[in-house]
């Protein structure tokens, strides 16, 4: 007999071993002390029934496949949601293609939207399985890597290595970030707890504020070369131009100590801050040198569309007035199936009776459209979403575009 119900503090041990087997290079470092304390924390946070919890797909009461959930805050559009994330969806190796990791999915839907989460997220080891899902593409997101010569000069007042005493200061400078920006999952105190073990960071101080701060490590270049290294920065958030411009003066300061700065960021204009924009690999194409490379990460999902909507119903879709029927189209989650009449009236979305035009498409391409991924007039074009009038196709583009894409900072 199969069942999903939580882990019990007894089936954490297997639960690592799925977890080995599925991302064996994920985990390949892992002394038994680091399982042990890993085994632990997971133990406790599934005791405290907090915003992360473990499940486990059970046959004959034998743990065959898990995955952890967590709760997250998001802004979207300037509004404060509820959403659901899910990580670490592992199963047994010698099970599968028995459709476990897909029950598991159905399990972690069907929770969220007890819960009342318009839209859940992932980070996927593969797109096109979760698009299969009705998880759609979020925005690319950027490796630069420039010379500290190249990034610019200036006065580094105010900034200091971060320390435990700056806990609430960063969290406070997060969030305020968080605030302002579509996309952004608030965080909570013991993240920067556990942030100041894994990196190091450095941050402006404006007064009594942190208004900026990045988290990086070092990264060597050459086993056999002690003198050779990156600095890799993995988060970096700033609320005005004096935090930017101090951060990268701490950066170029340190010309003499390492080869390349290395920024992972959602900022496609990132280049300009360099007076080389090149980022040192001798790749081109047609006559354009290599700046910097993508990745497609982040996916994220509407797990209820009449809900999304009507969390937005203050928000405005760039003051244009329409009244548009949506036909989407989602077999994964079938309550969510279906049509939706939305009549945006200067921009402000309500759900009521009455169309000028129709839209076709899939859950997954909604979801990307909605988020502000990709404009209207795209997916049109890459025929994947229909409209019953192509006179309301400027319309339609003109609603749904974003001035500034979303950024989602978040691991899990």
């Amino acid at each position: 007999m199969n069942n999903i119900r939580r882990l019990s503090d007894e089936d954490f041990k297997e639960y690592t071993r799925l977890s080995f087997e599925a991302y064996p290079a994920m985990y390949s470092q892992m002394s038994e002390e680091q399982i042990d304390g890993w085994i632990k924390r997971m133990q406790e946070a599934q005791s405290e029934k907090g915003d992360i919890q473990y499940y486990g797909y059970y046959r004959d009461n034998r743990l065959l496949g898990a995955m952890r959930t967590h709760i997250f805050h998001i802004n979207v559009h300037g509004v404060e949601m509820l959403a659901g994330g899910v990580g670490n969806v592992c199963v047994d190796l010698t099970h599968k293609k028995e459709h476990i990791a897909k029950e598991l999915m159905e399990y972690y839907h069907g929770l969220y939207r007890e819960l009342g989460a318009p839209i859940v997220l992932l980070w996927p080891f593969r797109h096109d399985f979760y698009m299969k899902m009705g998880y759609g593409y979020g925005r690319k997101y950027n490796k630069y890597m420039y010379r500290p010569v190249d990034l610019p000069r200036g006065s580094k007042e105010g900034v200091a290595f971060m320390g435990k005493g700056d806990v609430d200061a960063l969290l406070e400078c997060f969030n305020r970030y968080a605030s302002v920006t579509h996309g952004m999952v608030y965080k909570k105190r013991r993240f920067f707890e556990r942030f100041l073990q894994r990196y190091k960071i450095v941050g402006y101080r404006s007064g009594d504020r942190v208004e900026g701060f990045m988290g990086f490590n070092f990264k060597k270049l050459d086993p056999d070369h002690p003198l050779l290294q990156n600095i890799e920065i993995e988060y970096m958030v700033y609320e005005n131009s004096t935090a930017l411009s101090r951060l990268l003066a701490f950066l170029q300061s340190q010309l003499d100590q390492v080869e390349r700065v290395v920024f992972m960021t959602f900022d496609d204009d990132l280049h300009y801050v360099s007076a080389d924009p090149r980022n040192g690999v001798p790749h081109i194409f047609y006559i354009n040198q290599e700046s910097n490379v993508q990745g497609v990460g982040i996916m994220y999902r509407i797990l209820n569309k009449e809900l999304f909507f009507t969390k937005l119903t203050q928000h405005s879709f760039n003051d244009e007035s329409l009244r548009v029927r949506f036909n989407v189209s989602d077999s994964f989650v079938p309550e969510n199936d279906g049509c939706i009449t939305v009549h945006f009236v200067d921009g402000k979305p309500k759900i009521a009776d009455g169309y000028d035009v129709e839209v076709s498409l899939n859950i997954e391409y909604l979801s990307s459209l909605l988020m502000g991924v990709i404009d209207f007039k795209k997916l049109w074009t890459y025929d994947l979403a229909q409209v019953s009038d192509e006179e309301y196709i400027d319309r339609l583009d003109r609603l749904f575009h974003v001035s500034k894409k979303p950024e989602t900072i978040e691991e899990f």
